[in-house]
């Protein structure tokens, strides 16, 4: 999967010869991001050094070398925005001062992050919630699934500064490569009626997001969930756009979430824990989380949208799981994910829904391949 990244972004960057793009995907397949970094500054082709590419590849070479505080600037001037200079532990309030808006009356929320190896990102994502302005008590679960690459030391560092806000769960084998969903495994440690989710390697943007989200759980308590608009940023591009805008404030049509017309994705998300019952799945069948917990959300109850707030950033990560994936594999993780929901949502009396998504898989697999079914 790197390789082929690689490869993609040597492509996209005008100016470089052959024999250099060889050189440098040889320098990488032999672990010397370094090196390759040194060919490409010593260059004497020109590449188009203002443009995205060259933005992106450089990330992508410094990623690979370790180097995460170079890369997060690189990319800061891709996007024309100092982000990882601002969300930084230096910038968060004291443990004392969180706890010191605390109302006891308003319900509590946790807030879960899983993280893998996101030791250029885990700052950015911890220290957006830890700005939160809030009245809702929380406390922040981070499950760490046997990182390599410095991120355990890093969350050692906010443990000392939030020692009563922060629990850290390390685990010493990676469970994500035995099949196992991190934010499933997580969810269990939550001790607030409220939860919010964050993958680590995402943020949040507004302060107030919290505290938005919370009033309006409280406030109605048979609603399962709350959402907003987020923006998204491509490490590939340089690019920090909308995710998704809509000026709604009110309920999401129950049929659309429950047949995952709509997606409701993890960073957005606030949800009442009593009310969401997730069922167990393995990685290894292909089943695409967020859109499991967008049906068992709308099954549960109403969710809130609200439109006038654009609270997370999701972050297209040139070294994730999803985000390399070609269009075809991105389809069939889907056709697997309402294969997988069709019999869960018959159990649960949304027999309709169950029935269209087994018509919405067979038509799909045909246009995947039309000798299938």
């Amino acid at each position: 999967m790197s390789h082929t990244v690689l490869a993609q972004l040597l492509r996209h960057v005008s100016g470089l010869n052959d024999t250099l793009r060889a050189r440098v995907q040889q320098c990488v397949a032999q672990g010397q991001a370094a090196q390759a970094l040194a060919l490409l500054d010593d260059t004497s082709d020109t590449p188009d050094r203002k443009h995205h590419a060259w933005g992106a590849l450089r990330l992508y070479l410094l990623h690979l070398d370790g180097r995460y505080a170079h890369a997060n600037r690189v990319l800061d001037d891709m996007i024309g925005m100092p982000l990882s200079e601002q969300l930084t532990l230096d910038n968060c309030p004291s443990e004392a001062d969180i706890m010191a808006r605390w109302d006891p009356a308003a319900e509590g929320v946790s807030v879960l992050c899983t993280t893998f190896n996101h030791a250029r990102f885990i700052d950015m994502a911890l220290a957006s919630f830890f700005s939160q302005i809030s009245s809702h008590r929380f406390e922040v679960i981070v499950r760490d699934d046997a990182s390599t690459d410095g991120t355990g030391a890093l969350l050692t560092k906010w443990e000392r500064r939030y020692p009563q806000l922060l629990k850290v769960i390390r685990l010493t084998e990676n469970t994500y490569q035995q099949g196992q969903s991190p934010m499933l495994a997580t969810m269990p440690h939550a001790t607030q009626p409220l939860m919010a989710m964050c993958e680590g390697d995402d943020f949040w943007i507004d302060s107030n997001k919290l505290q938005l989200q919370a009033d309006c759980l409280q406030q109605n308590p048979s609603w399962s969930a709350v959402t907003h608009n987020h923006f998204e940023l491509d490490e590939g591009t340089g690019r920090l756009a909308p995710g998704r805008t809509t000026k709604i404030r009110g309920a999401l049509p129950r049929q659309d979430l429950v047949n995952v017309n709509l997606v409701l994705w993890g960073h957005t998300l606030m949800v009442r824990r009593a009310l969401l019952d997730m069922p167990l799945y393995r990685l290894q069948d292909g089943v695409l989380g967020d859109q499991v917990m967008t049906a068992m959300l709308g099954a549960a109850g109403e969710v809130f949208y609200l439109g006038d707030l654009f609270g997370s950033v999701a972050r297209r990560n040139l070294f994730s799981t999803y985000t390399p994936l070609n269009a075809t594999d991105k389809q069939r993780r889907r056709i697997n994910t309402r294969r997988f929901l069709a019999p869960i949502l018959q159990q649960r009396g949304q027999a309709q829904a169950a029935n269209r998504m087994l018509r919405w898989c067979h038509v799909a697999e045909q246009q995947l391949d039309p000798l299938a079914a």
